[in-house]
């Protein structure tokens, strides 16, 4: 007990509850990264789109897209060597959406 009565001890339970919480936003902002790397990459199909429908790149930068496709390489790499499955899965996408988007631009632009 503290000078003034009050315990001081923590109590076994209140540890092993603020240890779940810290698991279950682990696994809510594991599912959350998931849900926004699946997505996130989706904002690339109107370019894709465009580029293809109208045949046309004009005005996308060919440079830029092969960056991103290369240094996303990296990231997808990072996220397999590490089993991050939310790096992986959005890497691959991403990859797959540049990789058109660079086709694309070799095809009509």
């Amino acid at each position: 007990m503290g000078g003034l009565g009050i315990s001081t001890r923590v109590h076994p339970l209140s540890t092993l509850n603020d240890d779940m919480k810290k698991q279950d936003y682990k696994k809510i902002s594991e599912k959350m990264a998931l849900v926004a790397g699946v997505l996130q990459p989706m904002m690339t199909i109107p370019q894709v789109w465009k580029i293809y429908t109208t045949q046309s790149a004009e005005g996308v930068s060919l440079i830029t897209w092969v960056g991103f496709a290369l240094f996303g390489l990296v990231f997808l790499v990072y996220g397999i060597i590490h089993d991050l499955k939310p790096i992986w899965i959005t890497q691959i996408l991403w990859f797959t959406l540049q990789i058109m988007v660079v086709i694309g631009i070799l095809m009509y632009g």
